[in-house]
């Protein structure tokens, strides 16, 4: 069984979830003091309503008035700034009770990690903030910042701490006081057989739920969403989805679960990959 890596979102959760290494890395990303640290939860969900759909945040932290959502994103989606977007709605409709004044709502960031350039400008870090297109110096109080980073542009940075950060994401190398740091959790956490294979079997279970998901919207195109999806589920498995579960267990094994989640929405692109790969 191969060794997980700060990408692997079982391990991100895991490193992040601690205190001291969840403050560290927010002070490198945003730059600023971030404080005490009085929650964090990773694997945090909300709903904002019944029939809504839900969002799994990677690590969510509070701290004072303030609200962080760290995610790691390894494979390149072009949906990401409207994913931000639920994603600030959904906390924002959570951080207030009923009749609680909007003045009450937290400042709140929002940070993707990301092992690719989000936006193909080159940048390290991408800062975006809501601005007035028509008198670019008002400066809009709220309390919303979101931002992505760019690991593969490491040596871009110019913040030493920010760079050494992003080299670890993308190269596994070492340097610098966080990633050290970040480096020890991970071997250390490698070292636990049992939470290893769990973890390895949670990142299938949610890769398998996925190709689930894709199997079922097609049949729904033909057939209505909901006779697909029912129909789906009951079918159990069929020959593609033997091929699916085959694939899955191959590039698991062999750390290359990224490459599936960049097609699994893509049919063809994913016949292609399991053909690739004698299925």
């Amino acid at each position: 069984m191969r060794d997980l890596t700060i990408k692997d979102w079982p391990m991100f959760d895991r490193v992040v979830r601690d205190p001291h290494v969840c403050a560290m890395m927010l002070e490198t990303i945003l730059g600023i003091e971030v404080g005490r640290i009085e929650y964090i939860d990773d694997e945090h969900s909300e709903k904002p309503s019944l029939y809504g759909r839900g969002v799994r945040m990677d690590v969510f932290v509070k701290s004072g008035n303030k609200v962080y959502d760290i995610e790691m994103q390894t494979t390149k989606k072009h949906s990401i700034t409207r994913r931000m977007r639920y994603y600030q709605a959904t906390m924002d409709t959570a951080a207030l009770k009923e009749g609680e004044d909007f003045d009450h709502l937290p400042e709140s960031y929002i940070i993707f990690i990301c092992d690719h350039d989000p936006f193909d400008k080159g940048f390290p870090r991408y800062t975006l903030r809501h601005k007035c297109e028509e008198a670019v110096d008002l400066k809009l109080d709220d309390g919303i910042c979101w931002m992505t980073l760019n690991a593969p542009a490491w040596d871009k940075a110019h913040d030493e701490s920010l760079s050494c950060l992003l080299r670890y994401i993308h190269t596994g190398r070492a340097e610098g006081d966080l990633a050290i740091t970040l480096d020890e959790q991970v071997r250390l956490a490698n070292t636990e057989e049992e939470w290893k294979e769990q973890a390895m079997g949670f990142m299938t279970m949610e890769m398998d739920q996925r190709v689930e998901l894709r199997a079922a919207r097609e049949e729904g195109m033909a057939q209505g969403l909901a006779e697909g999806e029912a129909r789906g589920k009951a079918e159990g498995k069929t020959e593609e989805r033997d091929r699916f579960q085959a694939l899955i267990a191959k590039l698991s094994s062999e750390g290359r679960l990224a490459e599936l989640e960049s097609v699994v929405d893509n049919p063809d692109a994913l016949n292609i990959l399991m053909v690739e790969n004698g299925l």
